[in-house]
């Protein structure tokens, strides 16, 4: 009787996460749906938190830089989801877009690509963009799939604000100096992934060198899930030329690991 109740436990909990996942994804999918529709600025306004912040170069707020944009933008933004996961009422979401220069006359310029990098949060039910940035590198093909991260992990709730707080801390301090290897690994997941200009996303096996941060970066935003499972921080260096960051952190048994960490140029 007993194993049934904890089977199941264990069937509505994958039914509520693969509920979640596909609700994020959906909600990725018909963000970039609405961009060639209506227009960059028009599908940006339409899925912006209230409290959303993005980096220009500093942080700013979000729903009030787009709403000062020009309403038609000379460029068309196609992009699609790689790769989601999702935790209680916070999620995210990576993969490659294309950016198609429109000419005066109409006419396509040769497309740039990059991969973009969103975290969104649920409020009243409906999944809603709460940080969203992207770095260049050399076109991709747009996927039809997402994969969902979370497989075969071992997030566990109860990840407490302190500690990612100091987990964020080690990382801005490695940031700002000689890329340390060992010491990089020992704050990341199995499965983490770097993003910067210039190179596709690298996978924590990949990685053997990173360019240090300009300064040390200090935070502005951080969120966990309710049931803490997953975290995302960002922040900025100050000078003369800002770099961001931004992460998203799962819990662990063995504390908070980093599983995507973006520098921005």
């Amino acid at each position: 009787m007993r194993a049934f109740a904890m089977f199941t436990m264990l069937l509505l909990a994958n039914g509520a996460h693969a509920s979640d996942l596909d609700a994020l994804v959906a909600a990725e999918r018909a963000f970039a749906a609405s961009s060639p529709k209506l227009g960059v600025k028009a599908a940006f306004l339409g899925v912006l938190a209230d409290d959303a912040i993005v980096f220009r170069p500093g942080a700013t707020h979000a729903r009030t830089w787009y709403a000062g944009r020009p309403d038609t933008a000379p460029f068309r933004l196609e992009w699609a989801p790689a790769a989601a996961e999702a935790a209680d009422d916070l999620g995210y979401t990576f993969g490659p877009y294309r950016l198609t220069p429109i000419g005066a006359d109409g006419s396509d310029g040769a497309p740039a690509g990059g991969q973009f990098f969103s975290v969104w949060v649920l409020r009243e039910g409906r999944w809603r963009l709460l940080l969203d940035n992207g770095i260049e590198h050399a076109l991709q093909e747009l996927p039809g799939e997402a994969k969902d991260r979370a497989a075969g992990t071992r997030a566990v709730e109860g990840g407490d604000e302190a500690a990612l707080r100091s987990a964020d801390d080690q990382l801005n301090a490695l940031r700002a100096t000689t890329f340390d290897l060992a010491a990089w690994r020992a704050l990341s997941a199995a499965d983490a992934i770097e993003l910067r200009s210039g190179q596709p996303p690298r996978a924590a096996v990949d990685l053997r060198d990173s360019a240090p941060m300009r300064a040390r970066a200090e935070r502005v935003l951080l969120r966990r899930s309710g049931d803490g499972r997953l975290a995302a921080t960002a922040g900025v260096t100050t000078g003369d030329r800002p770099q961001s960051y931004q992460r998203v952190w799962r819990h662990q048994s063995e504390g908070w690991r980093l599983v995507v960490d973006q520098v921005g140029d």
